[in-house]
């Protein structure tokens, strides 16, 4: 009988149904993996990759509408959006493919420009392509950074510490000291190193009298025994010299295994003679390092936080919640007064400046104005690129509000909060500095209350306080935010008017007037005030060569002449002195003013 012999063309279409059953399978498979996979064949034609690949770089749907994309086509399509850093896009793109043809296995990091960090990992495959798979590992390098930047502040501070450490692992080895412990000690120079055990210097200092007159085989067996307990212990030892030492020893413990104790050793002295207060100055600077308003950060090349600690005493934000955050840009807001200061700090970074003690005003999470005095210095790398700031941080808020207290009892009138003739001098010396550069005019008027000795006589100098506080509060109120307005003394205002012709000041002056005439004032029990004002205008074109004194005569004349022509009402002040000559100012009215009516 002839034996039965398989269709070719069934064979075929079996092998291709697996094949495809097989490929299906795999991609489901990839599509479960928490890392991205692609598979490239060996003219680097992508014929394989998963959901989380596309997910983790970031690419378009559409890269992808015509069907997987080549290897060129990615690489381009990454250079041109920067995945790469800085270059020629075709250039760059070039390299990456040329890499990949030597079908080489490899490993490295990439930082994408989101700040996430990617480990990749490609494999050459029998038939010429190669399988690659892509890891995100920012949360693991976060971690491995934190843990090298807290293991160096650690060391530093150990090495600093004026107090003797050791740590000794749990055989007595000691795997760890700092100078100060050599130097407490008084152990001979050389004496500590790798491989020294706790039994050693019990011995030595055994020997040469540390301990009093006492067997050091049998004290090496005493101390050996104590410690091997692995108890906290505390106790004080009196050097031969004489000096006073406190040891104290705390055990450290991992997963309720013992692994060693660590023990310290201060040089107490001092202490034991005056113990009293050395104990308060302990307790001050305990008190110190743990409520002291400090922080201290470092930020990358972009600004962005990659490390910080204390940041919550000051602003109110979780020091965790700020890493990845643009520093200066959450701090450094450049609206209101706070601008041109924040703006010099923005100024120095951009030249990679150092910045010493520079004030910035910012927010506390709770919307409280916060001012915090930053020093801080660029970082560079060892082929001297710049990574970025690190600095730290002082609460100078309390101080800055207390100066501002300072600078508002300097400058401004006690009674009515209004700017004094200090300031008021200052700020004319700048708008008349202005006016010279840019050839404008400013205004001055001066403003009386009518009658304002009546208030006084019948209704008491407190109730003339009132009147006083509330007419400021009504000019304040109406002038412009850039005017000022200041008390010279008694029942007299002064206002300055910036770039400010005469008709304008006129105008103002009558909005004032009028504002005046109208608001309610008070006196004691409640019963009303009328209270009115005469003002003079005084206007200072840009020929103009007065200065203020006869500037704030004319205004002074103007008033006179409004009380004498029945108060409540404006007339302008007119210097009629000829230049170098001190003759009188005359006063009139407005020709087309309510003055005249």
């Amino acid at each position: 009988m002839r034996e039965a012999v398989p269709d070719m063309d069934t064979h075929t279409a079996a092998s291709g149904e697996a094949s495809a059953f097989a490929d299906q399978a795999l991609q489901v498979i990839m599509d479960f993996l928490p890392s991205g996979v692609t598979r490239f064949d060996r003219d680097l034609n992508m014929v394989m990759c998963n959901r989380q690949f596309r997910t983790l770089l970031e690419f378009p749907d559409s890269l992808f509408d015509n069907g997987l994309p080549s290897l060129q086509q990615l690489a381009i399509f990454n250079a041109e959006r920067g995945e790469y850093g800085p270059g020629v896009a075709a250039e760059l793109a070039a390299g990456v493919v040329a890499r990949a043809r030597r079908r080489e296995a490899h490993v490295f990091e990439r930082c994408r420009p989101n700040g996430r960090i990617l480990e990749i990992r490609g494999n050459p495959l029998p038939d010429g392509g190669f399988v690659t798979i892509y890891t995100d590992i920012t949360d693991r390098k976060r971690a491995e950074d934190e843990a090298r930047r807290a293991a160096s502040y650690l060391e530093a501070v150990v090495n600093a510490l004026p107090q003797g450490v050791t740590v000794i692992d749990e055989a007595l080895n000691l795997v760890r000291w700092n100078p100060a412990f050599v130097t407490i000690q008084n152990l001979p120079e050389g004496f500590m190193k790798p491989g020294t055990t706790f039994t050693d210097v019990i011995r030595f200092n055994a020997e040469r009298g540390e301990y009093g007159p006492v067997d050091p085989d049998e004290k090496v067996r005493q101390m050996v025994a104590l410690a091997r307990r692995f108890e906290p212990h505390r106790m004080e030892r009196t050097r031969g010299d004489g000096g006073v030492m406190e040891v104290e020893g705390r055990i450290v413990v991992q997963d309720g295994r013992t692994l060693g104790f660590v023990t310290t050793y201060t040089d107490i002295t001092e202490r034991v003679r005056h113990e009293g207060a050395i104990r308060r100055i302990r307790d001050l600077m305990r008190d110190a390092v743990n409520f002291s308003p400090t922080c201290i950060w470092e930020t990358d090349r972009l600004g962005r936080y990659t490390f910080v600690q204390g940041a919550e005493k000051i602003l109110g934000t979780a020091d965790s919640s700020l890493i990845g955050e643009n520093r200066w840009r959450m701090l450094c807001a450049t609206d209101g007064d706070a601008g041109v200061a924040n703006c010099e700090i923005i100024d120095a970074i951009t030249q990679r400046w150092p910045i010493e003690r520079r004030v910035i005003r910012s927010r506390h999470r709770d919307g409280a104005a916060v001012w915090i005095s930053c020093s801080a210095q660029p970082v560079f790398d060892e082929a001297g690129q710049y990574v970025g700031y690190r600095g730290v941080d002082v609460d100078v808020t309390e101080l800055t509000r207390a100066q501002q207290e300072l600078e508002q009892m300097a400058l401004h009138d006690p009674l009515t909060g209004l700017a004094n003739r200090r300031k008021f001098m200052s700020r004319f010396e700048l708008e008349e500095a202005r006016q010279r550069r840019s050839g404008g005019s400013l205004s001055l008027l001066l403003i009386d209350i009518d009658h304002f000795k009546r208030i006084n006589d019948t209704l008491g100098h407190l109730a003339g306080d009132d009147c006083l506080r509330s007419l400021a509060r009504v000019l304040s109120g109406t002038l412009r935010a850039v005017d000022l307005i200041a008390r010279f003394g008694g029942e007299e205002f002064v206002v300055l008017l910036a770039d400010t012709g005469l008709e304008q000041a006129v105008h103002a002056a009558e909005q004032l007037r009028e504002a005046v005439a109208a608001a309610p004032f008070e006196g004691p029990d409640g019963q009303p005030v009328s209270l009115t004002v005469s003002i003079g205008v005084a206007t200072r074109a840009p020929a103009d060569p007065r200065d203020f004194d006869h500037l704030l005569a004319a205004a002074d004349l103007g008033a006179y002449a409004a009380k004498g022509a029945g108060r409540n009402r404006v007339c302008v002040g007119r210097d009629a002195r000829q230049a170098g000559l001190g003759e009188i100012p005359a006063a009139t009215a407005p020709s087309d003013g309510p003055a005249l009516r």
